[in-house]
């Protein structure tokens, strides 16, 4: 998480936050108490409706159910065998994992795409949630799961990978693990998101990390520093245990190597360690770096493609995706908005010089759009299909 101290130029004293910078009034507890998956399932989608005063009529139903957990399950009326949970990361909703869904309910599999809370409904909402939190949820959606699937896996992403690790050293009946650029290791800047948080109760300003448009219907773009303190305080967790027992899993990891959100070489030190079988990755590089073994080096510049470098976000969405893909009606140009308002608005118009990870720029690329889609996704499927036939 770099350029940590850029948000002290970005506003004012005395600037009033909007009501999706506060708390909604609904209850964030709703995984808990659930007694079923159909029940958590409306629960949240109840939440959401009522937190999103900013969804616009035409598209209420899109932006709701995009925010909301879903199943997805496979054909025919025998029980399934196999089952995913799937985990978004910080500050996104479940449409994330849409495109992933999809592919999994082809391969036979029961697909439960979880709702972290605090999130899907307005970045206020990350003013006071724990990381404890996300694990109860999570605990609690694998028990209702058990009684759906003979077998369960874990798919995550960023923040969500690291609760799928998490959550593997606490339950034995994990099969496996899908995880998507992990953060397991958050930079020394980021340490002082915690302490930050608590000079909020004095200048609202200093709660927040980011404060940004928030135009993006699926992900937040405004980030509080508490939330960024609890995926901290989950990766030391996290971390602390795996030093004394760790399970010995297959799995299946995908990282970018121009990652700014999580450091990726600590996910290939991680990954050469792992002694589970089988055990695959992908990592997609712009140059020729070592890599351990079990490790396909990808090419991730694709010039007739204009993509400099694959970025954090490019990794699970397909091209085709309606609002991430390549001509999705979203434009993650947010790296630009407060610093560099020029860029900001070329970015917006699809105007930018090339495609890439934010804060890449160079002189053949002086305006950079962040890659929101994978354009090689097809071909990350096909690996992911050898993965499963060989578990």
């Amino acid at each position: 998480m770099i350029h940590f101290w850029n948000f002290l130029r970005t506003l004012p004293i005395g600037h009033e936050l909007s009501e999706r910078h506060r708390p909604s009034t609904a209850g964030s507890a709703i995984a808990v108490h659930a007694d079923s998956i159909e029940a958590y399932l409306e629960a949240c989608r109840q939440r959401v409706t009522a937190a999103r005063t900013d969804v616009d009529e035409k598209k209420a139903t899109w932006i709701i159910d995009g925010n909301s957990p879903f199943v997805l399950k496979p054909g025919g009326n025998e029980k399934p065998q196999r089952g995913i949970l799937m985990v978004h990361g910080l500050s996104d909703s479940p449409f994330m994992m849409r495109d992933l869904g999809h592919f999994f309910q082809q391969q036979g599999f029961y697909v439960l795409a979880m709702q972290l809370p605090g999130h899907g409904t307005r970045p206020g909402d990350l003013l006071t949630v724990r990381w404890q939190e996300w694990a109860a949820a999570h605990q609690r959606l694998l028990e209702l799961m058990a009684a759906e699937v003979d077998d369960m896996y874990l798919l995550g992403f960023s923040a969500g990978a690291t609760l799928n690790l998490y959550q593997s050293m606490h339950n034995a009946c994990i099969k496996g693990l899908f995880l998507f650029a992990p953060a397991l290791r958050i930079s020394a800047m980021a340490r002082l998101a915690g302490p930050l948080s608590h000079f909020g109760n004095w200048w609202q300003r200093f709660s927040w990390f980011e404060l940004q448009p928030d135009s993006d219907y699926f992900k937040y773009e405004s980030l509080t520093n508490r939330a960024i303190h609890e995926v901290y305080e989950m990766i030391k967790t996290t971390r602390h245990l795996a030093s004394r027992v760790e399970p010995q899993l297959p799995v299946f990891v995908v990282a970018s190597e121009n990652d700014v959100a999580v450091d990726s070489r600590a996910t290939l030190d991680w990954f050469s360690r792992q002694q589970g079988v089988p055990k695959h990755m992908l990592y997609y590089s712009t140059g020729q770096p070592a890599v351990p073994e079990k490790v396909t080096l990808i090419p991730s510049r694709l010039p007739d493609q204009n993509i400099k470098s694959f970025s954090h976000t490019a990794l699970m969405q397909s091209p085709s995706n309606p609002h991430y893909g390549k001509q999705g009606e979203h434009c993650f140009c947010t790296h630009y908005d407060h610093l560099d308002p020029a860029r900001y608005r070329r970015c917006k118009a699809r105007q930018e010089d090339c495609l890439g990870e934010m804060f890449d720029e160079s002189a053949d690329c002086e305006v950079i759009r962040r890659l929101t889609y994978n354009p090689l996704f097809e071909d990350m499927l096909t690996e992911i299909r050898n993965f499963l036939d060989s578990l």
